[in-house]
């Protein structure tokens, strides 16, 4: 993984908190390498003193060679 971006979208009235985030990573062999972006949207919230994830989703992304994606 090469970076992550994590934003505040919005508070909501549960106590959740709502997210969007861009991962940048890199997928390389031995003759080449090539860095993609998936972006998404989590939200967050605290349940007995620790972060839980209450929803993750992501866009799918084509990644050259790799039938299907991620």
């Amino acid at each position: 993984m090469q970076d992550v971006k994590l934003e505040e979208q919005r508070k909501n009235e549960d106590g959740t908190i709502d997210y969007t985030y861009t991962t940048e990573f890199k997928v390389y062999d031995e003759n080449s390498s090539k860095v993609y972006e998936k972006e998404g949207e989590v939200t967050i919230t605290t349940i007995d003193h620790e972060l839980k994830v209450t929803r993750d989703w992501s866009r799918g992304i084509k990644i050259d060679g790799l039938d299907g994606g991620l």
